[in-house]
């Protein structure tokens, strides 16, 4: 499911800041993202298993990404 399906259809935000402690991780997800849309089409597989493996990557990124949030709310420094 892509985020322009999603119903109730989010709302217009803010840019997100990203903390400067998931800044590498977020880039380094994109990048995999994009070389990961490059090569499945490359390989010639269709839209439906483009998307699936997107979400299949983006949901072990959720995973991480949950780690790493709940690491940083554990941090003595976080306001």
């Amino acid at each position: 499911m892509r985020i322009d399906q999603l119903q109730p259809t989010p709302s217009v935000a803010e840019p997100l800041e990203i903390p400067a402690e998931l800044l590498a991780s977020v880039q380094r997800h994109q990048a995999h993202l994009a070389e990961l849309i490059v090569s499945l089409r490359a390989a010639g597989l269709g839209e439906d298993v483009v998307d699936a493996s997107i979400r299949t990557l983006v949901d072990s990124y959720a995973d991480d990404l949950t780690v790493a949030i709940r690491a940083m709310m554990k941090a003595p420094d976080h306001g």
